[in-house]
């Protein structure tokens, strides 16, 4: 039986003394929480040091109400911290700090009256660097480190030395600076630590996220494939049927059998571009491709295709690398449905402008056309299938930019040209920055 009930309470201590590491560094209330924990501990650990500090003489007995006083507000402080979060208050960032600075302050003044910086329990001060690295961000981390630095002084020239320290004070040239050296090591290296811990938590969260959108991306997938091919068999049939009715009854102008026939005609091509939807992530064959010659060539074939009104015009932007790892084939697809997108935004006579930029670790793709901009409700469903506002659109085009750029590392952004217009911007990872293509072992 007593086997049985050890494990949830070894858990219930692991859980009080789990830090408040989340994947988004502002969850105030859950790094809260984690410092009420740790302060009932301090307290308890004071409370009973009381006993002992008498009878060794680290205490005067005459500031005993003072020492017991500070114990009491902190206990207060602390059971209203704990009560604010109990109500499920969103308690703001600077409240961390706050706190932070509540400890040192109840803390300097218990240490000042048991002998200051020659307490041996002093180190319990430098823990507050670790806190501090660890809870708080930027700047303020770096002002908590100088108010606890102020503390360190204070407590050395406002110290009431008891009896038992008398006679090994060390002098403060050799003290300070060694306590100093100790608060900063503290603070650098839990600093460093924490930044590392939340970038790897960053990441990992980043990773998930992506694979369940990976997920949603084979599912609707799977259901395109379905789809199409249920459908595709009775409508061929119905088109057949149609026609051959047509020409039996000699109705080849009737205008509800041109309308029949023109739906029957859409619907096939909703199928025809839900097949050609499918990205499985798993399947793509992934190679360095110079983007700046690829991208060249798709616009000179789409603009051999498309009336001459129509202009679409290619520069490179930067001196290269243009160098990503891409599925070709794919990729010219979502390149050729971007400029077609932007021809219909632009009307007959549009002029598109195709871009390929090269960064640092990155290299940009940009589709832009003067047309009317992105509708409110393209930005809001970006990576949704069957959204568009245009008449007889399907909305599978931009999606399946959106679900190429997913399949391989890449980002898909919606922006606005500065002269008027929309701009489709895809940002590519250089081949060195890829450390990760799902589907690639």
């Amino acid at each position: 039986m007593a086997e049985v009930n050890r494990a949830p309470m070894w858990n219930a201590i692991r859980s009080f003394f789990s830090p408040p590491m989340t994947a988004d560094p502002a969850e105030v209330n859950a790094k809260l929480h984690w410092i009420v924990r740790l302060r009932w501990l301090a307290i308890t650990a004071q409370i009973i040091s009381i006993f002992p500090a008498l009878y060794f003489r680290m205490i005067d007995p005459n500031v005993l109400p003072i020492f017991i006083g500070a114990i009491g507000l902190l206990i207060v402080w602390n059971l209203l911290t704990w009560g604010a979060l109990q109500r499920g208050w969103e308690l703001p960032s600077p409240q961390i700090l706050i706190q932070l600075c509540a400890d040192i302050a109840i803390l300097s003044t218990l240490l000042a009256l048991t002998g200051g910086a020659w307490n041996p329990t002093v180190p319990i001060l430098f823990v507050h660097s670790v806190l501090g690295a660890m809870l708080l961000q930027g700047r303020r981390s770096l002002f908590f480190f100088f108010i606890l630095l102020i503390s360190v002084i204070s407590i050395q020239f406002g110290a009431q030395i008891p009896p038992a320290l008398e006679d090994s004070l060390l002098p403060r040239t050799i003290l300070f600076p060694a306590q100093f050296l100790v608060a900063l090591v503290f603070w650098i290296l839990t600093a460093w630590l924490s930044r590392t811990l939340g970038a790897l938590q960053w990441d990992l969260s980043t990773a998930r996220e992506r694979k369940t959108r990976i997920d949603r991306l084979r599912a609707v997938g799977a259901l395109a494939a379905g789809l199409s091919h249920e459908f595709a068999t009775p409508l061929n049939t119905a088109q057949l049927r149609l026609e051959r009715l047509a020409r039996s009854l000699n109705l080849a102008d009737n205008p509800d059998l041109m309308t029949a026939r023109e739906e029957l005609n859409r619907c096939g091509e909703v199928l025809h571009h839900m097949a050609g939807s499918q990205l499985d992530p798993e399947r793509l064959s992934l190679e360095v491709v110079d983007i700046d010659t690829l991208v060249g060539q798709v616009c000179r074939g789409v603009a051999n295709d498309h009336d001459p009104g129509v202009t679409v015009r290619y520069r490179r932007v930067g001196r290269g690398p243009y160098r990503a790892l891409i599925p070709t084939v794919a990729f010219s697809q979502g390149v050729i449905n971007l400029i077609d997108n932007a021809i219909q935004s632009g009307g007959e006579h549009s002029t598109v402008d195709v871009s390929v930029e090269a960064g640092i670790d990155h290299v940009n793709l940009s589709v832009a056309d003067r047309g009317a901009g992105w509708p409110a409700i393209v930005r809001s469903h970006l990576g949704e299938p069957f959204v568009t506002t245009k008449p007889g659109g399907v909305g599978l085009g931009l999606y399946y930019v959106h679900s190429l750029a997913e399949a391989i590392g890449a980002q898909l952004f919606l922006e606005d040209h500065p002269e008027g217009g929309a701009v489709a911007r895809i940002s590519l990872p250089s081949p060195g920055r890829v450390e990760s293509i799902p589907g690639e072992s």
